[in-house]
């Protein structure tokens, strides 16, 4: 489906909700601040546990899963939890360099997103299709 773009003045994230899960601190307040500098509503959870707490179907624009800090199981038993449950969740995965985000469980597909170091617009990307 086409979208226009943004108007001037406007930010394209502004509005959005965010969940991001991400075990690590410093890290997390990082992402915290970028997206919401750019008018994104963030949500940020420390754990699964924390997360699964925070989600409700249909509630975010995209959940954002750090799975660098979790074990592949968990991880994956999380995203399965939420698409079985809300088919049409967008997810994005922090997945570490040389990617640094992919849309799909890895392995599952191959639309990946490699770092050009402009985090912003990437986010702002998956934001959009979201």
């Amino acid at each position: 489906m086409y979208r226009p773009p943004p108007l001037r003045g406007q930010p394209v994230l502004k509005g959005k909700k965010v969940l991001l899960i991400d075990r690590n601190q410093t890290t997390r307040d990082v992402l915290v601040r970028v997206l919401q500098s750019h008018g994104v509503e963030v949500h940020a959870a420390d754990s699964l546990p924390a997360a699964r707490f925070l989600w409700q179907p249909d509630r975010y624009d995209l959940i954002l899963l750090d799975v660098r800090r979790h074990l592949p199981g968990e991880a994956l038993e999380f995203y399965e939890q939420i698409t079985t449950a809300s088919p049409k969740e967008h997810f994005a995965f922090l997945v570490g360099p040389p990617v640094y985000l992919s849309r799909t469980w890895l392995g599952e597909g191959t639309e990946v997103v490699a770092s050009q170091g402009q985090w912003q617009a990437t986010v702002r990307r998956f934001l959009t299709a979201a």
